[in-house]
């Protein structure tokens, strides 16, 4: 594993929860820089952020997670980016190996996590469609398609994920168990933490209808099973030459 990676993590008034995520990647063998990307936060993410080792880019204003997870990764020096969100519990050496792994020993063409407190559907498909952490080439990142609705927000992941399956590229859900985010209740009370989540959800239907989302959640774990089979049959054959 002698590739290294670009991590870029947007953040929006994370300043009680990133330095967790920072020290995590700071310095990790595998991890060639950290890019940060505040947007417009109006708390002290960015005095908190100065305290590591990485790169800060400061939007002026807030531009959303689309337009601030693409600065990032325009802005990033490798081949190979990690997606982190900046809200994220458990992070450690051990959860960054494991989702990188797959992608830097060419095995599929990306992943995603499955974090230890994703909905219960999703444990059972074993395989988390809008999750934020992932690793990605960068060159699989460059498709118009993505990047198409730029004030989408949450809706980013579901293009991502279209792009990726139109171009027939291959990917595996990494679980990590002891990986969580930290749910919009906690960070800005019930209420308002509710209303944020019906929005997330509004924002991913103005980018596909609910048939279509349905559909793509259905043909993803379908295909991150079929890919885990191929990769595991690949392992035994491998083995059973040796």
């Amino acid at each position: 594993m002698n590739k290294k990676i670009s991590v870029v993590i947007a953040a929006f008034n994370e300043e009680p929860r990133i330095s967790a995520v920072l020290k995590a990647v700071s310095g990790h063998p595998i991890v060639d820089e950290v890019i940060v990307v505040n947007d417009g936060s109006s708390d002290d993410t960015s005095g908190v952020v100065k305290k590591f080792d990485v790169k800060l880019i400061e939007n002026e204003k807030n531009m959303g997670k689309t337009l601030s997870v693409k600065r990032g990764i325009e802005s990033s020096r490798n081949d190979i980016v990690m997606l982190l969100d900046a809200d994220l519990k458990g992070l450690d050496e051990k959860s960054i190996y494991e989702l990188a792994k797959p992608v830097l020993e060419g095995q599929v063409d990306w992943t995603l996590s499955l974090r230890g407190n994703s909905f219960p559907h999703m444990k059972i498909a074993k395989m988390d469609w809008v999750s934020g952490e992932r690793v990605v080439p960068k060159s699989m990142l460059q498709d118009p398609l993505i990047w198409s609705k730029p004030r989408i927000g949450f809706g980013l992941e579901t293009l991502m994920n279209k792009s990726l399956l139109n171009n027939k590229r291959s990917f595996q859900s990494v679980y990590l168990p002891n990986l969580k985010i930290v749910n919009k209740a906690q960070k800005i009370g019930w209420v308002k933490g509710i209303a944020s989540e019906f929005k997330m959800v509004g924002q991913i239907l103005k980018v596909m209808p609910m048939h279509e989302i349905i559909g793509q959640f259905i043909t993803m774990a379908y295909l991150n099973k079929k890919y885990s089979k191929q990769l595991k049959q690949a392992c035994c054959d491998s083995t059973a030459k040796i």
